[in-house]
């Protein structure tokens, strides 16, 4: 993967797919929690929602490397797809906890 400057850690594009992750946790999140007959699933709900997300964000970029169309894969478009999936999963957390 190509080396990032450090001022593009905090350009837009990374901030998009952090929040773009954020919404994909959390609505990952409620599904399982909402749709799944199996309690012991329903309580692992957040371990799976981002270790799920973070490892989709890699094959993204794995793919995006391998494909040879233009595209190109970054560690810190990873980086932020991790943390976005991080927020958004802590954040559906705390906020079915406060819908109970």
């Amino acid at each position: 993967m190509p080396i990032t400057p450090r001022w593009e850690l905090l350009s837009f594009d990374t901030a998009a797919h952090a929040f773009v992750f954020a919404v994909l946790a959390l609505l990952t999140f409620f599904s399982i929690r909402r749709q799944s007959r199996f309690p012991k699933l329903q309580s692992m709900a957040m371990p799976i929602v981002i270790i799920g997300s973070t490892l989709f964000g890699g094959l993204i970029e794995i793919l995006q490397s391998s494909m040879n169309l233009g595209r190109h894969g970054e560690w810190s478009d990873l980086l932020s797809d991790s943390i976005g999936a991080l927020l958004g999963g802590f954040f559906a957390h705390f906020a079915g906890r406060w819908m109970k």
